[in-house]
């Protein structure tokens, strides 16, 4: 029975995830299909900010072109582990006109077309009557083009009776119904065939190895097709009809970033890996370049995060001779429901076929071991819906802006968002949302990074008559007072206040001038207190909490709120919202960690082992290790594999360290033996590096580190150890020494502590000798010049085909300048001396121009710019292929998939 009722439900909880909602943020949502089908309990979801009445819709929060954002949300079933099969994918959009978002065939400009909006009238949009005040993401225009296209017949149905030939007739939406304005067949197969506009960040799978496919078949990066001739969906079938097959140009953006899943477990909205963990969370980057123009100002975006997910049940071989995931794996193929195709449909297939697909309620015998004869024997009827075998559920956030990176924050600092998530209610009234918590509640930064500190709140949060709360009822409102541990209840007084303390602030405030300006540590404690309030009741005069101008409780404070920005000094603060701490939803608590690196370097690399490969005088020991969440990974097809995560595209370098003394003194190590760049070999996609190091004495304990070198400077090390194997000699002499420690041979304490003394002497001068030409130095925050033009990291993925990028100048070069345009860290003063006379001669020079907008959310230092042009000049030592992929993609997303055409297109769902 589980199988088949696959209410797997997706909730975003921040942004927050409307799930179909307005503002109604208590009880069941009004219109479950008002913008899309969610397939979501009608419980969930959050309002937007503010109320529904004329003129109380809140103001959208805006964050910054660049900037880091976490996305949390729960699944309902499985995502990381071999149970199903699934694809969790991050995508927005964004569209401020009325003419057709990007991605699309171009229609008449209109209302039906644009912009994004929520909307205030809670009805679905009409594709025969568009009306402003309803809430608009995919635009008419895409809509009809669905119903009036040929639906994609080489799709796996299972035995559903499809009602139509349209695209909108798919496994799970076999009636054509309509959903807001979305394509059913869109929905639900990813990555699609036909032109979208949904721009991909991110996508998180238990199918890693489908991960280069996903970012291949990416609109992102490649073109999609649609015919001139409306119905048709391929090309053969449309030049045969007189068409003309047509292509609308890939966005021009990085690929989407691809990691495997975390764990979720099956059957609870939650638990999530980590201690104490409940929400899953990906960090992604805001995007730039998302408007209108090509700029970074958006002020109508969207974000969508669909979760598709099949059962183990529907799978076949990418082989389609081998029949059983045996032989397919012992192939080396792919058993995975993206091999699915019309061929294993119920009516195409002999009974008994392999591989064996259930149809709709089947009745089982055990293979004959049930009679069904009656009495004390009877066959079994499984609950199976072959319609939600494979499913698609989805959230989509309200309307959220993107503004410019301010002119005042460096171009090597990140900026970070902080905000609030949750609603109204206590666990109850507020479930499948969540309570009230900041987000993210552990929040850890460099010294150089700035913090965007906003959120937005819901005036009509009344699941169960008042939802359990602090004052004006139906409220969402929150401040933030410092607190000395998040055991305790209590602000700290205004001398006490550490966290405002800061070294710089930036006030974004532009609407209201009495708070306007560069404000003071006092100024910034009573903002972040009082939330800008104006026309508060004095202390006598508060009567109740219900009380318009009781700002104790915050009543007179706006729904959205934007404290701006700030660079914090070094150092833990703890603090909470002082109206939201009582006993129904106590605990809305969070913490900043300001670290006293200038930004947050790599996480360390894992599964770092040493392995002795040669003995003898001249001894060899291979270190290997992975990339840092390369742990081993149970993945859809029960094999364990090598994870992969968001550090994976942040390590641009590692180095190699020995010790001979147990760790007192650690050695670079200069050259991996057989190395042709004398840097570290890295293979499959980066996931697996190692570095063979020679010329080590035999009968030796050499411990080993490796540090993961990024943009924030160098790791925290892994080590591992290994003994090199004796020789006949060098046992010959350790055993002879370690008679004459022990005085077996007869010599006296003093000729063996001269002898101890004399080799401490040599051992030392022998130390400063390698130290003295080894010049030894720790090693120096990775800087973006050698992080560019030493081919650190080698082979793995294959490049993106330059026709990809065809439509810019320069194909996949291009793409390699985006790439150090995106990295953007280090200024010269932070680079080696190596490169800094360099650098400095060249600052102010022009670089090429900006590709795919991958940086245009902040400046660039002349440094980099002028820098970074000659590295594209010579290919010997560019930017290895696999780190601008992987880099590339970090910058979209963090800052994430059968056969296409008529015959593919299928996604988990399929």
């Amino acid at each position: 029975a589980c199988i088949s009722r696959v209410v797997a439900d997706i909730y975003m909880h921040y942004p927050p995830g409307a799930n179909n909602r307005l503002a109604e943020g208590d009880g069941n949502r009004n219109n479950n299909n008002r913008l899309c089908d969610t397939q979501n309990n009608n419980a969930g979801g959050y309002g937007y900010g503010g109320s529904n009445g004329a003129g109380q819709k809140a103001p959208p929060v805006k964050y910054i072109a660049g900037s880091k954002l976490s996305v949390a949300f729960t699944a309902q079933h499985s995502c990381g582990a071999e149970n199903a099969e699934c694809q969790l994918v991050v995508q927005y959009m964004c569209n401020d006109g009325q003419n057709t978002p990007q991605g699309l065939p171009a229609a008449a400009a209109g209302i039906g077309e644009g912009p994004v909006r929520d909307g205030t009238d809670g009805n679905t949009p009409d594709p025969n009557n568009p009306q402003e005040a309803r809430g608009l993401h995919e635009p008419t225009s895409f809509y009809q083009a669905c119903d009036t296209r040929n639906r994609n017949q080489g799709l796996y149905i299972a035995d559903r009776n499809l009602q139509g030939n349209d695209a909108r007739r798919t496994r799970q939406n076999n009636n054509g119904a309509r959903s807001g304005l979305e394509c059913p067949e869109e929905r639900d197969y990813w990555p699609y065939w036909h032109p979208s506009a949904w721009k991909d960040l991110a996508v998180m799978t238990n199918n890693v190895r489908q991960c280069e496919y996903y970012q291949l078949e990416s609109q992102n990066v490649k073109p999609k097709n649609y015919c001139s001739v409306t119905e048709e969906n391929n090309e053969a079938d449309c030049l045969a009809a007189g068409g003309t097959w047509e292509s609308v140009a890939a966005f021009g953006i990085p690929p989407p970033q691809c990691i495997a899943a975390p764990f979720q477990r099956d059957n609870h909205l939650g638990n999530g890996p980590g201690d104490g963990s409940n929400e899953v969370a990906i960090n992604i980057t805001i995007p730039s370049g998302a408007g209108d123009d090509g700029g970074n100002v958006a002020n109508n975006c969207v974000m969508r995060l669909r979760y598709n997910i099949t059962t183990s049940d529907t799978r076949a071989c990418s082989d389609g001779n081998l029949k059983t995931k045996t032989e397919c794996e012992a192939a080396g193929q792919v058993w995975s429901a993206a091999f699915l195709d019309s061929t294993y449909n119920a009516n195409n297939r002999e009974e008994g076929a392999s591989p064996q697909l259930p149809n709709q309620d089947p009745k089982v015998t055990l293979d004959g071991f049930l009679s069904g004869t009656g009495g004390t024997d009877s066959q079994l009827e499984l609950a199976i819906n072959t319609n939600q075998l494979g499913r698609t559920f989805q959230d989509r956030s309200h309307l959220f802006s993107i503004q410019d990176w301010p002119t005042q924050v460096p171009a090597s600092s990140d900026i970070y968002n902080l905000n609030v998530k949750g609603k109204r209610g206590n666990i109850v009234q507020t479930y499948p949302a969540t309570e009230y918590d900041f987000h993210p509640t552990d929040l850890v930064v460099g010294k150089n990074d700035y913090i965007h500190i906003q959120w937005t709140g819901n005036d009509n949060t009344n699941n169960n008559g008042n939802n359990n709360g602090e004052g004006t009822n139906g409220r969402d409102r929150h401040n933030i007072v410092q607190i000395d541990d998040q055991g305790l209840s209590l602000p700290l007084g205004a001398a006490a206040t550490s966290m405002f303390d800061v070294e710089d602030e930036i006030n974004l405030e532009t609407e209201d001038a009495q708070f306007s300006g560069p404000r003071s540590k006092e100024e910034l404690i009573k903002q972040f207190a009082l939330v800008k309030q104006t026309s508060c009741a004095a202390a006598g005069d508060v009567n109740n909490d219900q009380q318009e101008t009781n700002c104790e409780k915050l009543n007179r404070a706006a729904a959205t709120v934007d404290l701006g920005l700030l660079r914090m000094k070094q150092g833990t603060f703890k603090y909470m919202s002082s109206r939201n701490n009582n006993f129904s939803n106590r605990g809305q608590k969070g913490k900043i960690t300001v670290t006293g690196t200038e930004s947050i370097p790599p996480k360390p690399p894992a599964n770092v082992q040493a392995i002795v490969v040669r003995g003898g005088a001249n001894a060899a020991v291979n270190v290997t290790w992975s990339a840092n969440g390369g742990e081993k990974y149970i993945d859809t097809e029960g094999n364990a594999v090598i994870g992969r995560n968001e550090q994976l595209p942040k390590t641009l370098d590692y180095v190699i360290q020995y010790s001979v003394n147990a760790g007192q003194d650690w050695f670079t190590v200069e050259r991996c033996a057989g190395s042709n760049s004398a840097k570290a070999e890295c293979h499959n996609g980066g996931l697996e590096c190692e570095c063979k190091i020679d010329g080590l004495l035999p009968g030796q304990t050499y411990s080993f580190q490796v540090l993961a070198g990024g943009i924030g400077g160098w790791s925290r090390p892994t080590s591992a150890v290994a003994a090199t194997n004796h020789t006949s000699e060098s046992r010959s002499f350790a055993d002879k020494l370690q008679a004459q420690a022990s005085g077996e041979d007869g010599l006296s304490a003093g000729a063996i502590a001269a002898i101890v003394l004399g080799v401490l002497a040599g051992v030392l001068l022998l130390g400063c000798a390698v130290f003295l030409y080894r010049r030894r130095t720790p090693p120096p925050p990775p800087p973006i010049a050698t992080m560019t033009i030493n081919p650190t990291l080698k082979s793995v993925p294959p490049q993106m085909p330059d026709t990809d990028f065809e439509a810019q100048e320069g194909g996949s070069r291009e793409l390699m300048w985006a790439t150090v345009k995106g990295f953007r860290k280090r200024r010269s003063e932070s680079i080696s001396g190596h490169f800094r006379a360099g650098l400095r001669s060249c600052q102010g020079a022009t670089g090429p121009p900006d590709v795919m907008g991958l940086d245009k959310g902040r400046p660039l230092p002349a440094a980099l710019t002028s820098f970074a042009r000659p590295a594209l000049a010579h290919p010997a030592l560019s930017f290895p292929s696999w780190a601008a992929s992987l880099a590339a993609a970090s910058l979209a997303a963090s800052s994430p998939w059968h056969p296409s055409q008529t015959l593919g297109g299928l996604s988990a769902a399929a």
